[in-house]
C-alpha cells in the first residue's frame, strides 16, 4: 500500500507462487503398478517384456537345447543376456532372421562350469507367444558366440 492507502497497480499483477501454482493444469499421477509402461526386459514383478510391450511369465526356468531348437523352430522370440547379468547390460533382442540362423545351425551348445553358468529359460505372453531367454554361456551358430 501506499501513502494514500491504496493497492499499487503493480502490486495488485503480482500473484504468490501458491496461486501460480494453482494456475497449472495438472494430469494425474500414473499409478506405479497398474499402469507402468512396459519396457523391454526384466521387470520388477519377476515378469519381461518385450519392445512392442508385450509381457511374459516364466514357464521353465531352464531348458533343454532340444527343447530350444524346438521352440525356436516354432516361432519363438529369442532374446540373448550375454554376460548373464539379468539384463543390467540390456538384452539382445533377435529378429527373425536371426533366429533362421539359430534354427539352421541346430541345437545350442549350454556351457556350466566354475566361472560360467549357461541357462536358456522359457517364458510365454498372455496371447501364447513363446519367448527363449539365453543367458550367458550359451553358444547358438554364429549368432550368439
Amino acid at each position: 500500500m501506499g501513502h494514500s492507502g491504496r493497492v499499487s497497480k503493480r502490486k495488485a499483477q503480482l500473484r504468490t507462487f501458491a496461486e501460480m501454482l494453482a494456475a497449472v493444469p495438472r494430469e494425474p499421477a500414473p499409478d506405479p503398478v497398474t499402469d507402468e509402461p512396459a519396457r523391454a526386459g526384466r521387470r520388477d514383478d519377476g515378469t519381461m517384456a518385450d519392445p512392442a510391450g508385450r509381457v511374459y511369465t516364466c514357464v521353465r526356468e531352464t531348458v533343454s537345447a532340444t527343447a530350444a531348437l524346438a521352440a525356436a523352430a516354432a516361432g519363438a522370440v529369442v532374446v540373448w543376456d550375454p554376460c548373464g547379468c539379468g539384463g543390467g547390460c540390456g538384452f539382445r533382442w533377435l529378429g527373425e532372421a536371426e533366429t533362421a540362423r539359430l534354427v539352421a545351425s541346430g541345437p545350442p551348445r549350454i556351457r556350466c562350469n566354475k566361472r560360467r553358468n549357461g541357462n536358456i529359460s522359457l517364458w510365454r505372453s498372455a496371447d501364447g507367444t513363446v519367448l527363449l531367454l539365453a543367458e550367458d554361456a550359451v553358444f547358438w551358430g554364429d549368432v550368439l558366440a
